[in-house]
C-alpha cells in the first residue's frame, strides 16, 4: 500500500509541544503565555527550560535518525513568534529558528508535521480567548502571515516547506481541562456551557485555518497540497471526542431546517453499538460499572445542553462552503480511552503536584494520573476500525501514543508502575497492533510515539514518557538511553519500525 506520505514510507515518528519542550520563556522579559499567571503564582512547578529542545533539536534530531524514523512533531509556538501582541510583526529571529528546525528534519529525511496551537496562546490574547469569537479570525491571520513567512525562508535555502499539519491539539481535552476540571488556567469557570463554547469556537478556528492554508498554497503551487487536521484525544465518551469531528461533518451533510442534533445522535448510536461489539476486556467489574454511569451522565448532560444553536456559528461557516471537507486526513491521540479507569481514590503524593483550590483538587485527585493509565492496545483497532468505516477515502494518522512511568525516585530511574510495564513492552504491543493494521489494509499512514525525551507535563515534571531520560536538575539536560531490566525502549521502538517492512530507511547505528 502506497502511503498517504506521497513517497511512499509510512510516518514513523516521534511528538514534540513548544511549552513541555522548548522552555526559554515565561520568565522575567520573555514571552509570557497563559500560564505564565500560574508559574510566577506558583500554582504549579515553573516550566523554565524544559528539556531545551531550543537549542538542542539537532542532537533530539540525530537521535531520531538513529533510529530510523521518517516524520517528527514539531510544534511552532505562537507566543514566541507574535510576542509583543495583536498586529505586531512576527519575530524574524524566531522564524530562522524554526526555518533552521524544518531544514534540519527535511536533511535527516524525515517529515515534518506541524502543530499550529499546541494548548497554549499568548498571554496578550487574554485568559479566555477559546469563549472570544474574534478568535478564531485571528488565529487564522496569524497562521497564514507566519506560514508565508515560514515558507519564503524554506524555499530561499532550497527546503520543501511542510505539508502535513495539526491546527489544534485536543480540543476536546483543552476545553474539559480548562473549563470543566479546573487543570489548565481560565478566567471563568462556567463548566458545561463554557466548554461547549470553546469546542465551538476552537472548530470555527480549525475551519477557518484550513482554509487560510489551502488558499495560500494554492498561491504557491511549487509548495505542494498541504493537509490539515485536529487531533482528539481519543475517549469512549462520544460526546467528548468523535462528536467534534461528527459535527463538523455533519454541518456538510443535514441542509436547511434539518437538526444537526439528530445526525449527530445518529452517530452516537453507532459509536455505541460498534463500542458494545468489540467485548473488550475491562479491568474490572468496578471500572466498568463506574464508566458506563459516566457516559450515561455525560449523554444526558448532552441531551440538557446541545442544542441546535450550540454550533450555529460553526454551522453556519461549514455550509458557506458545503463542497469542502472539513479535514484532509483524521488524527487522534491515544492513551487510555476507556472513561471507566479515570477514577481511583486521592492519595496524600497528589498534594506535591500543586493545586488550585478545593474543587480543582478533588476532580484531579479522584482522577487517575499519567502513571496510572492502563494499556489496551487493542483499542486502537476499535478506533481505527470506527473512522475507516465512516470517513472512506481519509488516512487516519495516530498523532500521540505513550506511557508515563510514576514519579521518579532519581532524577532519571523511575519507580515501577502499578501495573509492573516498562516501556520497551508498552512499545511493542502498540506498535505490533499498528503493524497489523496497516497490514490488513486499513488506512492508518502515521504513529508518533510521545515523546523522545521525558518533558513538563502541564504543570509538573512528576511523570516521565521519553524514550530517552533527562535529569531536569542537572545543568547539561543530558539525555540518558532508558534501561528498563536489560530492554532499551528506543532500541525497541527501532527494531519495531525495521521489522514492519515499510519503514522509508532504516537506522544507520
Amino acid at each position: 500500500m502506497k502511503s498517504a506520505t506521497g513517497d511512499g514510507s509510512f510516518l514513523w515518528g516521534v511528538s514534540s509541544c513548544p511549552y513541555q519542550h522548548e522552555g526559554g520563556y515565561n520568565e522575567e522579559g520573555q514571552p509570557q503565555n497563559n500560564w505564565a499567571a500560574w508559574e510566577n503564582a506558583g500554582k504549579v512547578e515553573r516550566s523554565g527550560r524544559a528539556a531545551d529542545f531550543w537549542n538542542r533539536y539537532e542532537e533530539d534530531f540525530d537521535r531520531a535518525e538513529m533510529m530510523g524514523l521518517t516524520a517528527y512533531r514539531l510544534g511552532l509556538d505562537w507566543t514566541r513568534i507574535q510576542p509583543k501582541g495583536l498586529g505586531t510583526e512576527l519575530d524574524a529571529s524566531v522564524l530562522d529558528r524554526y526555518a533552521e528546525m524544518i531544514a534540519a528534519l527535511r536533511a535527516r529525511k524525515m517529515e515534518p508535521l506541524i502543530t499550529l496551537c499546541h494548548f497554549t496562546t499568548p498571554a496578550w490574547l487574554g485568559t479566555d480567548p477559546w469563549l472570544e469569537e474574534t478568535t478564531p479570525e485571528i488565529f487564522a491571520r496569524f497562521v497564514r502571515l507566519m506560514l508565508e513567512a515560514l515558507n519564503r525562508r524554506l524555499v530561499n535555502k532550497g527546503v520543501a516547506p511542510p505539508r502535513w499539519f495539526i491546527t489544534l491539539n485536543e480540543p476536546n481535552m483543552l476545553a474539559a481541562c480548562t473549563y470543566n476540571v479546573g487543570a489548565f488556567p481560565a478566567g471563568r469557570r462556567a463548566w458545561w456551557a463554557a466548554a461547549l463554547c470553546a469546542l465551538q469556537t476552537m472548530l470555527e478556528a480549525h475551519v477557518r485555518v484550513r482554509r487560510e492554508v489551502h488558499s495560500l498554497y494554492a498561491e504557491n503551487s511549487d509548495w505542494g497540497l498541504p493537509k490539515l487536521t485536529f487531533n482528539n484525544f481519543a475517549s469512549d465518551l462520544y460526546w467528548m471526542d468523535k462528536m467534534l469531528l461528527d459535527v463538523l461533518e455533519g454541518a456538510r451533510q443535514t441542509h436547511g431546517r434539518e437538526p444537526i442534533i439528530t445526525f449527530l445522535n445518529d452517530r452516537y448510536r453507532e459509536f455505541t453499538r460498534a463500542y458494545r461489539a468489540m467485548d473488550f476486556p475491562h479491568h474490572g467489574l468496578f471500572s466498568e460499572g463506574v464508566g458506563e454511569l459516566i457516559k450515561q451522565v455525560q449523554h444526558g448532560l448532552s441531551r440538557r445542553f446541545l442544542r441546535e444553536s450550540t454550533f450555529s456559528r460553526l454551522v453556519s461557516l461549514v455550509r458557506e462552503r458545503r463542497e469542502e471537507p472539513v479535514v484532509d486526513y483524521i488524527a487522534f491521540d491515544y492513551y487510555d480511552p476507556f472513561v471507566g479507569n479515570a477514577v481511583r481514590m486521592p492519595t496524600i503524593s497528589d498534594l506535591s503536584l500543586g493545586r488550585v483550590g478545593l474543587r480543582e483538587w478533588l476532580t484531579q485527585s479522584l482522577t487517575t494520573k499519567w502513571w496510572d493509565w492502563k494499556a489496551l492496545p487493542r483499542g486502537l483497532r476499535f478506533f481505527v476500525e470506527r473512522y475507516a468505516a465512516e470517513y472512506p477515502g481519509l488516512p487516519i494518522v495516530i498523532a500521540e501514543n505513550g506511557m508515563a512511568e510514576r514519579r521518579c525516585t532519581g532524577e532519571v530511574a523511575c519507580d515501577l508502575r502499578g501495573d509492573e510495564q516498562n516501556r520497551s513492552y508498552f512499545l511493542k504491543q502498540h506498535v505490533g497492533e499498528v503493524i497489523k493494521l496497516h497490514r490488513e489494509g486499513l488506512p492508518l499512514m502515521g504513529y508518533f510515539h510521545w515523546s523522545l525525551t521525558d518533558n513538563y507535563e502541564w504543570g509538573t515534571y512528576a511523570p516521565r514518557f521519553g524514550l530517552f531520560g533527562i535529569d531536569f536538575k542537572s545543568k547539561g539536560l543530558e539525555r540518558v538511553p532508558r534501561d528498563e531490566g536489560g530492554d532499551i525502549p528506543w532500541e525497541a521502538y527501532a527494531a519495531l519500525i525495521v521489522g514492519s517492512g515499510f519503514a522509508g530507511h532504516n537506522p544507520t547505528s
